[in-house]
C-alpha cells in the first residue's frame, strides 16, 4: 500500500540447466505431484545441491517503521512451510532450506538484493520489504522472488516477481468500503491518503469515489477527502480531526499504515469522537490491537488472506496452525505472509519438473490460472497478475473479495461467515450492493 521510492533496474545474469538423467536412469520433464519424488542429478543451478534447494530471504527489521514484527515473522512462516513440506520428503529428492537472511535497514534493499545477486548461492529470493528498492536487479537477475504484496508498483510488470496479493485495479469502484460503512451503522464517511505516495493518493481517491457511487445503496455519504497527509503523520493530525468533526464524519476509511492509524485514534479520542469507526487496510496484528487497549474497539480491518478467526480445516491455514505451532511460534500477518510465499515457490517448483532451473520455475509459476494457496487466498491468475490495469482499461476480470474483521473486546471477528470468509461482487463499476459470501479452496 505505501509506495515511496521507485524500484531500480539492474544487470541481468542467467543459470544454467539441469542434466538429463533421473535416479532410475531415465529423463523426465513431467512437473505435477506424480514426479515430486524424482531425483535428477542437476549441475549449474545456483542454490541447489544433490541434498538441498537453498533461498535467501531480504526484509526490513532495523529501521521498521510499523513497529510490529515484520522480518523475524516472516521467516518463521517460510521455515514452518518448508518444515512441512521437508516432513514428506522435500522435492524431488531434496530439502527445502533458508540460506542467508538479510536485513535491509529499511533504506538498503538494493544493497541487499544484489548481495543476492553477485552471491549466487541461492535459488531464490524471499521479501518482506517497506521501500522495495531492489526488486528490479533480482527480477533482471531472473531470480524467481516471492514478495509481501504492499510494493504493487515495484512489482508490476516484473515476471519474475510474486507477490503475495494480486496487482489490482488502483482506480475501480467497487462497493467494499460503502457496505462495511453500513455493516458498522455509519452515516457519513471520509477518507485520508498520504501525498507522498501515489498508491496511497489513489486509493484515497477511489476510497471517496466509492462512496459516492454506493451513497443510495448503503446511505452513507463521503463528506470529507484528504490525500495530502505527511507520512507517519509526525504533526499528528488534530487540525483534519477537528474538520471531520465539524462535517459529522462517523466512518473513516484510510489508506495508511497502522501507526498512522494509532495517532489517527488518539487523536479522534482526544476530540471526543471515540465513538468512530475507522477501516484498517493494514493492522491486521492481535499484539498491537491488544496494546492499543479500546483504541481500535469496534474498528473494521481488512485482511489480506483467509483470516486466523475463520474456519480452517481442509484448508492451507490448517497446516499453517499446525506448523507454527511445532516451531513454537504464534500465528502473525507477516508469518502467514510467509508461508504463503513459500507455498508459491514451491508449487512453482513442483510444475516445473525435476529438471528444474530459475527460469523454469518462472514460467511454470506464471502459467497457474488459480493460485489460491490452498485456501488461503482469492484465485490469483498468474498469466495477468504481473500487470498493471485500470477501470479505463479493464484487461482482466475485476471482481472484488474482500476478508474483513470487527475488533470486539480486543479480538477480531470476522464479518460474515466462518466458513465463507470472503464477501465478493462481482465485476464491473457499478454492480449489486449486497455480497456473496464465499469459500475458496
Amino acid at each position: 500500500m505505501l509506495v515511496l521510492v521507485l524500484a531500480a533496474c539492474g544487470n541481468s545474469t542467467k543459470d544454467a540447466g539441469g542434466t538429463t538423467t533421473t535416479a532410475a536412469g531415465k529423463a523426465s520433464t513431467d512437473g505435477g505431484e506424480a514426479h515430486r519424488k524424482e531425483f535428477v542429478k542437476l549441475s549449474g543451478v545456483p542454490g541447489v545441491t544433490d541434498k538441498d534447494i537453498t533461498y535467501s530471504v531480504v526484509g526490513t527489521k532495523t529501521g521498521n517503521l510499523l513497529g510490529t514484527c515484520l522480518l523475524d515473522c516472516y521467516v518463521q512462516g517460510i521455515k514452518a512451510y518448508f518444515a512441512y513440506r521437508n516432513s514428506e520428503g522435500g522435492i524431488y529428492g531434496r530439502k527445502l532450506k533458508v540460506g542467508d537472511v538479510l536485513d535491509d535497514e529499511l533504506g538498503q534493499n538494493q544493497a541487499r538484493s544484489l548481495d543476492v545477486v553477485s552471491s549466487n548461492k541461492s535459488f531464490g529470493n524471499f521479501q518482506a520489504a517497506l521501500l522495495a528498492t531492489g526488486w528490479g536487479d533480482l527480477d533482471s537477475a531472473g531470480i524467481p522472488t516471492y514478495t509481501w504484496g504492499i510494493n504493487s508498483t515495484e512489482a508490476a510488470n516484473r515476471s519474475h516477481i510474486f507477490p503475495s496479493l494480486a496487482i489490482r485495479c488502483e482506480d475501480c469502484i467497487h462497493p467494499v468500503l460503502p457496505w462495511a460503512a453500513k455493516h458498522v451503522g455509519a452515516t457519513k464517511a471520509a477518507s485520508l491518503g498520504y501525498g507522498v505516495s501515489e498508491n496511497s493518493k489513489v486509493c484515497a481517491n477511489t476510497n471517496a469515489e466509492a462512496f459516492k457511487t454506493y451513497e443510495k445503496d448503503s446511505g452513507v455519504k463521503v463528506v470529507y477527502t484528504n490525500d495530502d497527509l505527511d507520512y507517519g503523520l509526525p504533526n499528528g493530525i488534530g487540525p483534519e480531526v477537528t474538520a471531520m468533526k465539524k462535517a459529522g464524519v462517523d466512518f473513516i476509511a484510510t489508506c495508511i499504515d497502522l501507526n498512522g492509524m494509532k495517532t489517527l485514534a488518539q487523536e479522534l479520542r482526544r476530540q471526543g469522537m471515540d465513538d468512530v469507526k475507522l477501516y484498517h487496510p493494514n493492522s491486521y496484528d492481535q499484539g498491537a490491537v491488544k496494546q492499543a487497549g479500546s483504541l481500535f474497539e469496534g474498528d473494521v480491518v481488512g485482511v489480506q488472506f483467509r483470516p486466523f478467526e475463520s474456519d480452517s480445516k481442509g484448508t492451507g491455514a490448517e497446516q499453517f496452525e499446525t506448523w507454527m505451532k511445532k516451531q513454537g511460534d504464534k500465528p502473525t500477518e507477516l508469518a502467514m505472509t510467509g508461508w504463503i510465499n513459500a507455498a508459491t515457490a514451491y508449487e512453482g517448483l513442483l510444475q516445473a519438473g525435476p529438471r528444474f532451473n530459475r527460469d523454469k520455475v518462472t514460467a511454470s509459476t506464471n502459467a497457474i490460472t488459480d493460485w489460491t494457496a490452498d485456501g488461503l487466498l482469492e484465485p490469483i491468475n498468474w498469466t495477468t497478475a504481473h500487470t498493471p490495469y485500470t477501470k479505463a482499461n479493464p484487461e482482466k476480470e475485476d471482481r472484488a473479495c474482500a476478508a474483513m474483521v470487527v475488533v470486539k473486546d480486543g479480538k477480531f471477528v470476522p464479518i460474515g461467515s466462518a466458513s465463507k470468509p470472503w464477501n465478493c461482487w462481482e465485476a464491473g463499476n457499478k454492480v449489486d450492493f449486497d455480497p456473496t459470501p464465499t469459500n475458496f479452496k
